[in-house]
């Protein structure tokens, strides 16, 4: 797997967290298919096209995993959800932390 695609779920919500990717309505952060392969025209392959589908909870699913979490809007739109841009948020203070610590 090329490195681009390996990264893409961190390259995303680094994205969406620094308001590169996505717009804000009142309950939360929207993407649309067509902005993410815009905007990630770099990954040549499916991957990039199969993406967000493949990260979407299944209907009636509210809790995120580190594989899912995205909700389907309709077709072609998804919502992030809230606790993805969390746990981001977390993990980029723990690394930023730890690599502070150990330098």
């Amino acid at each position: 797997m090329k490195n681009k695609e390996r990264y893409l779920k961190t390259r995303f919500l680094k994205a969406v967290n620094n308001g590169e990717l996505g717009a804000i309505d009142d309950k939360g952060i929207i993407i649309t298919l067509d902005e993410f392969k815009d905007y990630f025209n770099d990954v040549t392959s499916d991957y990039v096209s199969s993406f967000l589908p493949a990260a979407t909870l299944e209907p009636g699913q509210i809790t995120m995993s580190h594989t899912k979490f995205m909700f389907r809007i309709r077709r072609g739109v998804y919502r992030v959800h809230e606790d993805a841009l969390q746990t981001y948020d977390q993990n980029i203070k723990y690394s930023t932390l730890f690599l502070k610590d150990n330098t």
